[in-house]
């Protein structure tokens, strides 16, 4: 016959390794958690390690192109005018285009520059036309004649564009400055493309009249800078 003391025994042995139990349970779930955890965090340093790389590939490209394309310009400018500082070679370049701008005084009319879109030539108007006129003057087409033998020598595409300061125009040929600037455009297109022979597929032709001044029409100086043809030989 079981007595009562040895009852007590027993539920006291029970009771006292129960919390083993529960024990056990709040380790394996701790155990778990931490296991997630981790998982989690190396799932994230992964993907913020890729993502760094990804953005070093691209810094690193962008890097690479913006300095491919200024050497792009650099050998645009040495190709055509042998100039390897612009700013500072046209003063004392004995290139014939050069020489010929410096023989007649023409120099500073003319601006060689750089831009995003490739090696710009700026012309003062009346390199190139009388005032008021869209017909080419001797100097224009002596210009024009030793520009179109260089531009012969690539095969970048050019864009020529006309400009004139605000002072309206009226006249029977040229109602109104963009006419006279699209006029203008045309001439020198068409002197390099007929007299010339470069290839019409390569040029394109804008006139803007007064919009887009580089200077100010409140004085002589600053209308004679915005009457002006640019041509850009394109990247």
């Amino acid at each position: 016959m079981r007595n009562y003391n040895d009852q007590t025994e027993h539920d006291e042995i029970d009771l006292s390794t129960g919390w083993l139990i529960t024990y056990s349970d709040m380790i394996t779930i701790m155990l778990c958690f931490f296991i997630i955890f981790f998982t989690m965090a190396a799932k994230e340093t992964t993907v913020l390690s890729e993502i760094k790389n990804n953005l070093s590939t691209k810094i690193t490209a962008l890097a690479d192109e913006n300095k491919k394309l200024q050497i792009e310009k650099e050998n645009l400018a040495t190709k055509l005018f042998d100039l390897t500082n612009i700013e500072n070679d046209v003063n004392t370049s004995k290139e014939d285009f050069i020489a010929f701008l410096r023989e007649n005084d023409l120099l500073n009319q003319v601006k060689i520059l750089q831009n995003e879109k490739g090696l710009l030539i700026r012309f003062n108007d009346n390199v190139f036309f009388p005032s008021a006129k869209a017909d080419l003057s001797k100097n224009g087409y002596e210009v024009l004649s030793l520009m179109g033998d260089k531009l012969k020598k690539i095969d970048n595409d050019i864009i020529v564009e006309g400009f004139t300061d605000n002072l309206p125009i009226h006249t029977k040929e040229f109602p109104s400055n963009w006419e006279l600037s699209v006029a203008r455009a045309i001439s020198v297109v068409k002197y390099l493309t007929e007299e010339k022979g470069i290839d019409p597929n390569r040029i394109s032709v804008s006139g803007y009249g007064e919009r887009n001044p580089i200077d100010t029409n409140d004085t002589k100086e600053g209308r004679a800078n915005n009457r002006r043809i640019e041509i850009t030989i394109s990247n």
